[in-house]
């Protein structure tokens, strides 16, 4: 079964987070890594809120 709230957070969070990276990847004197940094951020963000969910839950 599909979680919609789940689905909602990471397309917020994409349409919030993506034009960050984007313009601190394109950044001629920023530092390379720091969209890989804010997206590891994020995926452990939502390790964190659903770890404590069963597999039996949807």
């Amino acid at each position: 079964m599909l979680n919609y709230r789940l689905v909602a957070t990471l397309l917020l969070l994409c349409i919030v987070v993506f034009p960050m990276a984007t313009q601190w990847a394109i950044e001629p004197d920023g530092n390379w890594f720091r969209p890989f940094v804010v997206w590891a951020m994020i995926v452990f963000a939502a390790y964190v809120a659903y770890r404590h969910r069963g597999p039996d839950e949807s």
